[in-house]
């Protein structure tokens, strides 16, 4: 269950590419990607990001008893964080 949860985080962190550029900009959006691979790889690269750092935050904060009872929510938000910081970093250098 911790899994799905972190993969979803990490799912949700995952911004596309241009996507501060296009909300500044006016509609219509422009028209798709013909060849998606480059955004289905950022996808993925953001379910593995979130899923490894909302596990390593999980088993750092185990013992921890300022994340007594909350350590789910913390986990997840960390995996939402590194998730979202990778798939920038990744989106930034494929231009």
């Amino acid at each position: 269950m911790e899994t799905t949860f972190f993969l979803i985080m990490g799912w949700c962190g995952t911004g596309y590419p241009g996507w501060l550029r296009d909300l500044l900009k006016k509609w219509p959006p422009p028209p798709p990607d013909p060849e998606p691979w480059r955004h289905i790889s950022i996808i993925v690269l953001g379910l593995v990001a979130g899923l490894i750092g909302g596990h390593f935050f999980s088993n750092a904060i185990v013992e921890n008893q300022f994340f007594a009872g909350q350590r789910a929510i913390a986990a997840g938000l960390f995996a939402f964080g590194v998730s979202n910081m990778a798939t920038g970093i990744a989106s930034s250098l494929k231009r």
